[in-house]
């Protein structure tokens, strides 16, 4: 959610929300895992400047603060964090770390290893690791195929992903926040399926949900089959934000569902975006799954609440979790 977003046509959403309601009601889907948060920042400074506080990039900084929200999340009900991995060809910037080398610095992979030691130690069960490459290492912002900018992007997946393995958590990758490409995107098409085959080649793909997916999903899940080929994770991550656009979180979730059942993927997701502590999104995500029969596995909220109060985050910590551990994640 640090980017601008794609949306639909006000005509177009309103089709759509015709267009999704279901003629049955499915079997309720499976029980749901405890989930959690992005935890990317852990303070804001002057209302919404998140800049200086990215739990890896200022770990060291922040350490005695980090570990006491992390024992707040958990004692709130969270069990499940999503982890962002923000890097570019430049300096480091509090919390975009330096990638000019294909690696991040020894430090900033040290930050790494000991803001994952600390999430173990607080007692969550599961992460997600998603990569947020920015500025020119970003190819939603391509034209065109920048192979020296692609080298550097798999260079940092591939460096870190050890580190990520040897921390004892059980894990999953993001391989690009928001990667899934619309059907008119062809270089971003064009960067994920290099980027699959590499990953898929070096490390296989049991622990990857591979491109996680933003509204407009179900034009998402048409780029599937061009990107995965006939080797598709198991497991995919979609966001879920509600608007006056594109919809509500309801009508997007059985859009989806009925795009990618159509396509014969009946993959669980793990909803790794939505706003934070949101009871409309809970209510609408809950019912979506009873309606459509879709696995969730579990929801990690984003820091930033539906008021929109800053640009992208407007809660750090993310502490609360109330909402939707009251529907049931």
């Amino acid at each position: 959610m640090l980017r601008p977003r794609k949306w639909l046509p006000a005509a177009a959403a309103t089709l759509l929300a015709v267009l999704v309601t279901p003629t049955a009601v499915a079997a309720p889907a499976g029980p749901l895992e405890a989930g959690g948060s992005n935890y990317d920042f852990y303070s804001l400074s002057g209302g919404c400047d998140r800049e200086p506080y990215g739990t890896v990039d200022s770990f060291d900084r922040g350490r005695d603060t980090i570990t006491a929200q992390l024992a707040q999340m958990y004692s709130a009900g969270q069990r499940r964090l999503r982890i962002g991995i923000f890097h570019q060809h430049g300096a480091d910037s509090g919390t975009v770390m330096d990638s000019s080398t294909g690696d991040l610095s020894p430090v900033d992979r040290q930050q790494l290893v000991d803001l994952l030691a600390a999430v173990r130690s607080a007692g969550f069960q599961e992460i997600e690791v998603a990569f947020h490459p920015q500025g020119d290492d970003d190819p939603h912002n391509w034209n065109a195929m920048d192979s020296s900018a692609y080298e550097e992007d798999w260079g940092v997946i591939s460096q870190l992903h050890p580190l990520i393995e040897a921390a004892g958590i059980p894990y999953r990758i993001d391989l690009l926040n928001e990667g899934m490409p619309m059907s008119n995107e062809t270089v971003l098409r064009q960067y994920t399926q290099r980027l699959w085959a590499d990953y898929t080649g070096r490390f296989g793909r049991d622990d990857t949900v591979g491109f996680s997916m933003t509204v407009w999903i179900a034009d998402r899940a048409t780029q599937l089959s061009a990107v995965y080929g006939d080797n598709p994770p198991d497991v995919f991550d979609v966001h879920l934000y509600g608007d006056s656009w594109n919809g509500d979180e309801y009508s997007q979730f059985v859009d989806a569902d009925k795009k990618m059942t159509s396509l014969g993927y009946h993959q669980p997701w793990i909803i790794g975006e939505t706003f934070f502590d949101d009871a409309t999104a809970a209510d609408g995500i809950r019912r979506a799954i009873a309606d459509t029969g879709r696995s969730v596995r579990y929801l990690t909220q984003w820091p930033l609440t539906r008021a929109k109060q800053c640009s992208d985050v407007d809660q750090a910590p993310p502490i609360s979790y109330a909402a939707f551990s009251a529907a049931g994640f």
